[in-house]
């Protein structure tokens, strides 16, 4: 998506009896909660059956109208908000997006609690690298980017930064500071934990042909160790003599690869395992930029900045393409009724194994199945009370060694330490990893074929690893269900041929959502959309600032 944020190499190399001894709790500053009644459950999100609409069928009808624009964007997600930026940029506004949902945003879409507003998916953005140019111009369009520092760093508004203290990990009965379980380790576990320090600090580089070794976007990463994309992180792992029994650092490294990819050291490849902590370099001055509603709030704030309302269809199925007219057939699910979408570029800006369900049968040219997803489950959770624990104090990221969840962010964790109300909104992630298609499908139909109540039952019940005894204090839980929630960068992806067909154009439709870039990542979608925009604009004739070419070719 990214999801939440996994810091596992940082700066800093229902009622149990655990809760009623004190060694985790929650905070009761104002007093025993008052009695209340069972929690309000709800799944909230992308709707599985609209997602189904084009498998199924039944969507036939006569066209009431036809329009004319000289682009159609289908899909408001990051790339598609990418997309209308990058055209608004341009003094361009004869343009549409298509979008399935009510609301726009995709996997970075927020909801509200009464507490607080609340993240579905994508829950932060990393302060961009210095080659990000683009990016950050975006930021700086959105009010975010104050000025720059006496080395030209952009300075970001404080309150969309990350507040101390970031994160801590829960182990033993008690919680610890950062994401490194180093507390016990004996001295081969320290001395292996120092060589992976090393071997990082060493690829923090440009290779020989003058690209960094590991940037963003990963299509324009040096051609060096590219290689590494056709084995395993495991395999790397293996090949670097890291003993199976350095548990603490291995548990590291693969809940990195779950936190970003959905995957498991054993099913990413080793180039985009790496690619996690050197992308961004390995400078941890930059800031981590979040809010309540994750990244829902930066694509929200893009849609009013260009001021995308009157080119906005939300509730719109795509139902059918001519790549080589230049058509796109919708269809309001509100009222059932069909329009035809003339256009000149056709940015397809929606996850990209349904394409082939809208083109005419053999225009594609990807082989079904070439590209994998990872489902995930997500849920906000508002508590009465606060979480604490002995140990580290309550941190903005929280995660639980040896569990199937990555644990939870605080979604309140910004607010002023004077805040009077009581409470909180934890947001909690699990990945839901398979190992090959098979596997995958079996996940994704145990997630959207579960009822609110096994879900919120599971959900619970992950959250009271950490905190015994939370249940009592869960007064809502908003549950969102992503069958397909993130491109798996399994070994040959990110330069093999699969995704080079793509994001190959089709006719006058440019594919150009998250997924063709090979990485779930926020900055992905938005090279992936922008570019497409910025390159649909030169096929009009409006070529002007190459301000996402200048980027690609840094």
């Amino acid at each position: 998506m990214p999801t939440k944020r996994s810091r596992a190499f940082p700066r800093r190399a229902f009622l149990g009896s655990a809760a009623a001894s004190g060694l985790v709790g929650l905070a009761c500053g104002a007093g025993p909660a008052p009695p209340a009644g069972p929690p309000l459950i709800e799944l909230v999100g992308p709707d599985p059956a609209r997602g189904h609409l084009l498998r199924d069928g039944g969507l036939d009808g006569p066209i009431a109208r036809s329009e004319d624009h000289a682009i159609v964007i289908v899909g408001a997600g990051a790339a598609g908000l990418a997309a209308a930026w990058r055209l608004w940029r341009a003094g361009f506004d004869d343009y549409v997006v298509v979008e399935l949902e009510d609301a726009i945003g995709g996997t970075a879409r927020s909801g509200e609690l009464p507490r607080s507003p609340h993240p579905m998916g994508a829950h932060y953005l990393p302060a961009p690298h210095p080659e990000c140019r683009a990016l950050e111009a975006l930021l700086d369009d959105l009010g975010l980017v104050l000025g720059r520092d006496a080395a030209g760093r952009a300075e970001y508004l404080p309150s969309a930064q990350v507040c101390a203290p970031e994160d801590r990990h829960f182990r033993g009965h008690r919680w610890h500071e950062g994401l490194y379980p180093g507390e016990g380790e004996d001295a081969a576990e320290a001395e292996a934990h120092a060589r992976w320090r090393d071997h990082l600090a060493a690829l923090d580089r440009r290779g020989s042909d003058g690209r960094r070794l590991f940037r963003l976007p990963v299509a324009r990463s040096s051609a060096q160790l590219r290689g590494l994309d056709r084995i395993t992180m495991a395999e790397h792992l293996q090949n670097l003599g890291v003993d199976p029994g350095a548990w603490r650092l291995r548990w590291a490294i693969d809940y990195a690869c779950r936190d970003d990819y959905g995957c498991t050291i054993d099913q990413v490849s080793a180039f985009a395992g790496l690619h996690y902590h050197l992308a961004r370099g390995l400078d941890d001055h930059r800031p981590i930029l979040t809010w309540p509603g994750g990244n829902g709030h930066l694509v929200r704030s893009i849609a009013e900045r260009v001021d995308l309302a009157p080119r906005l269809r939300t509730g719109t199925a795509a139902l059918a393409i001519d790549p080589d007219a230049g058509e796109v057939i919708t269809h309001r699910l509100l009222d059932g009724e069909r329009r035809r979408l003339r256009a000149r570029a056709i940015l397809w800006a929606a996850p990209r194994f349904v394409l082939p369900r809208l083109l005419p049968p053999g225009r594609d040219p990807l082989p079904r199945g070439a590209l994998t997803y990872a489902p995930w489950l997500v849920a906000s959770v508002e508590v009465d009370r606060r979480p604490r624990g002995l140990g580290a104090p309550p941190a903005w990221d929280n995660v639980p060694i040896d569990h199937t969840s990555l644990g939870y962010v605080v979604a309140t964790h910004g607010e002023d330490r004077s805040e009077t109300r009581p409470g909180a909104v934890l947001t909690y992630y699990e990945p839901l990893p398979g190992a090959d298609a098979e596997a995958l499908a079996a996940r994704r139909r145990e997630l959207l074929e579960a009822d609110a109540a096994t879900l919120a039952a599971r959900v619970e019940a992950g959250l009271s690893v950490m905190h015994p005894g939370i249940g009592g204090a869960i007064r809502r839980m908003a549950i969102t269900r992503w069958g397909h929630a993130m491109i798996r960068p399994v070994p040959g992806l990110l330069f093999g041929d699969a995704l080079a067909l793509a994001r190959a154009p089709i006719g006058r439709l440019r594919p150009c959502a998250t997924d063709v870039a090979g990485l779930p990542l926020f900055e992905e979608a938005f090279y992936a959309g922008a570019g497409a925009a910025e390159a649909a604009l030169a096929e009009l004739g409006r070529a002007g600032q190459t301000l996402i070419a200048d980027d690609l070719e840094a």
